[in-house]
This record gives structure tokens, sequence and C-alpha cells, in this order.
């Protein structure tokens, strides 16, 4: 029987409380925060926080940036958060199976993002956090789990695979119908005072799309 964990990887771990911002985004305590990690590569970005390299996260930074709460979350050192972070190119491929269109600039991949409505877009985001710590290699050792995400209700299931010469790690999510997704950058930035950052190739989805 698969192991159902709520909010912990292999031990159980208390629901973070997400207290009110100690630390600026750009962060000012001796270790980094994860909003830290979201802003780490936006040396190369333009005026509007986007470039032309598809492997990064401006996207996904640009959207946690529409609700301050997401942001003090990611800011607060206190807070015990695990987020899976999808690469620009999984909004991309997002946006074309929604309309059909495959969008050639980051900024039109979020306007695209962005018309799906504020309250779907949150929803998004918050089916990609995990109030808890959650390490690449503890992942490797949980096969089965069933993580909670801030989303109500809504859970992510973990699947290690193994090939010839290692494991990866996927996300089973609430769409039956599409690949799901899988880690592809694992531990951004090492442990973060808040918690951890995986990259991911493909746009958790809360609920199954046709």
């Amino acid at each position: 029987m698969r192991k159902k964990i709520i909010a912990s990887v292999a031990a159980a771990a208390s629901l973070a409380v997400l207290a009110p911002a100690t630390v600026s985004a750009t962060g000012s305590s001796s270790q980094q925060t994860l909003a830290d990690v979201l802003l780490s590569d936006s040396a190369k970005d333009n005026a509007d926080g986007f470039d032309y390299r598809w492997w990064d996260y401006d996207i996904v930074t640009q959207a946690v940036l529409l609700f301050p709460d997401l942001v003090a979350a990611a800011s607060n050192p206190d807070a015990e958060l695990t987020v899976f972070l999808p690469n620009d190119q999984a909004f991309r491929r997002l946006v074309k199976e929604v309309t059909g269109d495959w969008v050639r600039s980051e900024a039109d991949v979020f306007a695209a993002v962005a018309s799906l409505g504020t309250d779907t877009v949150k929803n998004v985001l918050l089916y990609h956090i995990v109030p808890a710590e959650i390490s690449y290699r503890d992942a490797l050792r949980a096969d089965g789990a069933v993580l909670g995400t801030l989303l109500d209700g809504s859970t992510l299931e973990v699947d290690v695979q193994r090939s010839y010469r290692w494991k990866y790690i996927t996300l089973i999510d609430a769409d039956t119908n599409d690949r799901d997704a899988r880690v592809v950058r694992p531990n951004i930035g090492g442990e973060s005072a808040n918690g951890y950052a995986h990259g991911v190739d493909r746009v958790l989805r809360p609920i199954d799309l046709p």
C-alpha cells in the first residue's frame, strides 16, 4: 500500500504557518530565501522581467509577483516550503495546448497565462507549493508519497522512475491525459532558509483538462 503523506516526505512534518515576511524579496538574512531563488537570474531580464532563455523561470516569477501574499510567503525565512517551478518552456507548452497557438516570446506567453484570470493563475501557483521542506534526496526515497499542496484539497503524487543508471522524479497531477511533469533541475540554489525549489518541465494541473 502506498503511504500517504500530507505536507511531508520521509518523516512527518508540521504545516508551515505563513507569517508576514520579515525580509524583502531581495533578502536581508544571512541565507537566501525562495524569493531570492526566484529573482536569482533577473540580471539578464528586460524591464518587464523576461528574456529569450526558455529554460529559466521568468514566467513563474512574474506570476508570483502578482500576488503579495505569495511574495510574502516566499520571502519569509520562517516558512517551510517546497516549490515546483515550471520553466518558461513549460508555460509555452501549456499555452499551446490551451489555445492552439505556439507563442514566440515569454512576454506573450505570460500575457496568455494572465488572460486565464487571477483566480485561475493563483490556484495553479498554489498547486505548485507544498507546505514542507523536501529536498530532492528525500523525494527520491519517497516513491508513491502523496503531497498536500497549498491549493485546498489538492495533492500531488511522487513517482520515482528508474533507468539503468539513475533515478528521476515525476509528479502525478490531476490531469490524466498529459505527460506528467518531471523534475529537471533539483534543489535550485541549494537549501534556502525557508525550503527548496525544484525546476519542472511541465505546468502542474490541478484539474483534468480535456
